[in-house]
């Protein structure tokens, strides 16, 4: 046996053997339930898309909490001030924070939405035989219910409801995620930098306000995500379902892609002003948004001597303040511009993180799915 032929034989091997571990692990993936199956594709769709936009979405996060005037073209500098402060780390600062709560709010959000879509799907297949069953043999073909996909009412109704009830399970992660964004790194007296944790934060909201303390916020967030989450999935199905239905085939990778920018695009627009006020009442009276431990100070402007800092203040000493009072706060000091403030960022943002969540859900769940879902799955003519 000759050295090139032996290679040969020794790289055989290793394939047949990295063949034969992928078959014992699909089967046992395929043996996993259904919906634990979608909560694992889900979580990783979310994680690779917000992984993606976390430097984006920190920059934004500071513009919304802070008087300062927002101008798509300060960002890069914005982005440059933080990385010599607090080192390019900190574009990331808080990611970890959102990896743990996007694996379970993604997850549960693209779990629920497939658990409901399938139930209208199964509805559709049921109207159907019954169709077939009672149908004549003179009656017109034209008739017949033609129906694949979800409507776009369905879309809403399944998409708006997964986004609530994955909201309701993971808002105190996402309350700390962005406190966790506004806190600027503390240094210690040999110039090391002190890492503000997770755990301390989480805790300091729980201290100061108990359960309560942990969902400050989350009623904007609730009246945002419905119809944030219901537009999304609406636009992106339909769009999937317009591309099957004028080309006979399932939709690309790419076209895949291109449906959830659109969605994202659109979803975040309309819910914008929402989104202003939610990052408002989470951080605003709770933990620094002025002085030397902020990082809003990179921007040019604090909230000091401005109408928002009273706001702080009276959040300190009483009580959180309501949604309709963060709000004219907001328009007393910037005008109907503050609650629009940042919302080109998410022009840049919304389209990269949906394209990349929506796709990635597709590819994974498709890997993971037996081969009975994957018929279910099919399109009917």
């Amino acid at each position: 046996m000759t050295a090139m032929e032996g290679e040969t034989t020794a790289a055989d091997a290793d394939g047949n053997a990295h063949n034969r571990v992928n078959e014992r692990m699909v089967p046992r993936i395929e043996l996993l339930p259904k919906e634990l199956r979608n909560l694992i594709a889900g979580g990783v769709a979310g994680m690779v898309a917000k992984t993606f936009v976390a430097p984006i979405d920190r920059i934004k996060i500071l513009y919304q909490i802070s008087t300062a005037h927002f101008r798509l073209r300060d960002v890069p500098g914005v982005a440059f001030k933080i990385i010599k402060t607090e080192g390019v780390t900190a574009l990331w600062k808080g990611n970890l924070v959102t990896m743990i709560r996007v694996f379970p709010y993604s997850g549960i959000q693209f779990m629920i939405f497939d658990r409901i879509k399938m139930h209208f799907i199964r509805k559709h297949d049921h109207e159907r035989s019954q169709w077939l069953v009672e149908t004549r043999p003179h009656e017109d073909e034209g008739e017949r219910p033609k129906r694949w996909g979800l409507s776009p009412s369905e879309s809403l109704i399944s998409g708006s409801l997964a986004g609530a009830v994955s909201v309701c399970c993971t808002y105190p992660l996402d309350l700390t995620r962005a406190q966790l964004a506004v806190l600027r790194k503390k240094r210690s007296a040999c110039g090391k930098n002190i890492h503000q944790s997770f755990p301390t934060v989480f805790a300091n909201n729980y201290k100061k306000g108990g359960m309560v303390g942990l969902y400050r916020g989350i009623t904007p967030t609730l009246l945002g995500i419905l119809p944030y989450s219901g537009i999304a999935f609406t636009i992106n199905e339909q769009a999937k379902r317009k591309i099957h239905h004028v080309t006979g085939r399932e939709p690309s990778t790419v076209e895949r892609m291109q449906c959830g920018a659109l969605s994202g695009l659109v979803a975040q627009s309309m819910t914008y002003p929402l989104e202003v006020t939610r990052r408002r009442m989470q951080t605003i009276g709770i933990i620094p948004t002025s002085g030397g431990e902020s990082a809003v100070n990179v921007l040019g402007g604090t909230l000091e001597t401005t109408g928002a800092q009273k706001t702080a203040e009276y959040v300190t000493t009483h009580k959180p303040a309501s949604m309709m009072c963060t709000i004219r706060q907001v328009i007393h000091e910037q005008g109907f511009r503050g609650l629009v403030k940042g919302v080109s960022m998410n022009w840049m943002k919304g389209p990269i993180a949906f394209s990349i969540s929506f796709t990635t859900f597709d590819i994974v769940q498709g890997l993971m799915a037996t081969e009975s879902e994957k018929l279910e799955r099919a399109p009917r003519h």
